[in-house]
């Protein structure tokens, strides 16, 4: 049994209840010759010599609660210390520190942190307990970028949500058992144990279902309406190898993950930058559709564009990311052939053939635009 203190992002009682698995009993305290900066590294909290430190106390806490803790604490670079701190008297505590992390000289703000980053944290906080006595915590930290990608894509779903003009609501409540997570890593693999209602006003029973969820993506596919040409990559695929094709290599709109804390069209833009080294502005992308390419089994949203562009000869040329082992070549290819390869079957990729078909049905607007 032990106490802590805390100063950061646990002070959000809804984070600390997630982690610690159970409600956890606090109260106001202090922590002097320190206060809480933003860290120099991103928007977390840090202990700086100096000042004063206010947060919260906790009481005794379980075996349980206190692994639990450490765990998420530790996975992420903060290892715990003793101190003394204030609070109706000096009391001995635990308050985790980050190793080798400075701050920023700028206060951090707990309410401000929630408002930008709490819905999503709380989602991936709920990934990362699932891993404790899992993985190693070099493993969960590696991770953690997916996570919070993961946990972002969840919230761009539910803030978007689709209009509905044909179908009216929804025929009754969906009743889940359980969710089981065999496998989490670059993508999760989901289990789930449900009932649902029928449109005829009956259940369907206990069901179980497989997915896989997978981060959401943005695509590009950039067009140069006055040589009237697209600009699509190549690379190879593993769907197309698992299904034993003998040249698994696809032809693909620019595409990307959408990182945590990015929009569809800022992700569109760097991966243009990083597949094809073109620079694009914001005011070039043109929305083609929000959808998902599979949702039988597939937790994914893909947000495609199309974006104007300059692309004389020599456009393109070899790229990708060395530190994601992406190998990518790009090709000029008349829009005409280009729309050919879509009854030929070369055009296979499902962002590609929508991409293209909008450039289509947009292709005279866009010339003389």
């Amino acid at each position: 049994m032990s106490r802590l203190f805390l100063f950061g992002t646990l002070c959000w009682p809804d984070l600390l209840e997630t982690v610690a698995g159970e409600p956890v009993a606090c109260r106001p305290a202090r922590l002097d010759g320190w206060h809480v900066e933003r860290a120099a590294a991103g928007d977390w909290p840090v202990l700086v010599p100096g000042g004063r430190a206010e947060g919260l106390l906790t009481e005794l806490l379980s075996d349980a609660a206190r692994a639990r803790l450490d765990w998420y604490e530790v996975a992420f670079g903060y290892v715990p210390e003793a101190v003394e701190v204030e609070s109706d008297g000096a009391i001995p505590a635990l308050v985790y520190r980050e190793v080798g992390g400075g701050g920023s000289g700028e206060p951090w703000d707990l309410a401000a942190w929630i408002k930008r980053h709490g819905a999503r944290t709380r989602l991936a906080a709920e990934e990362v307990m699932r891993a404790h006595g899992r993985v190693s915590p070099e493993a969960l930290q590696a991770r953690r970028p997916m996570i919070h990608a993961r946990a972002h894509g969840m919230l761009m779903a539910q803030a978007d949500r689709r209009p509905v003009t044909v179908g009216g609501p929804p025929p009754g409540r969906i009743e889940v058992a359980r969710v089981d997570y065999p496998y989490e890593g670059f993508l999760r693999v989901e289990e789930w144990v449900l009932d649902h209602p029928h449109f005829d006003g009956s259940r369907s029973g206990q069901i179980h279902r497989t997915l896989t969820h997978v981060t959401n993506a943005a695509t590009v596919l950039p067009y140069d309406p006055v040589r009237d040409r697209v600009l699509m990559v190549e690379q190879i695929r593993l769907g197309a190898l698992a299904k034993g094709e003998a040249a698994p290599w696809m032809l693909e709109p620019i595409a990307g993950l959408i990182d945590a804390g990015e929009t569809a069209a800022s992700t569109a833009l760097r991966e243009a930058r990083e597949e094809a080294g073109l620079e694009l502005g914001p005011e070039a992308l043109h929305p083609v559709a929000t959808y998902y390419p599979s949702p039988g089994g597939l937790a994914q949203i893909v947000y495609s564009f199309v974006a104007l562009a300059d692309l004389p000869e020599g456009t393109g040329g070899l790229h990708g990311l060395d530190h994601e082992a992406e190998d990518i070549r790009s090709h000029l290819v008349d829009l005409d052939h280009a729309l050919s390869m879509i009854a030929t079957g070369e055009a296979a990729n499902a962002p590609l053939i929508l991409s293209l078909q909008w450039i289509a049905l947009n292709r005279e607007r866009l010339k003389a635009d």
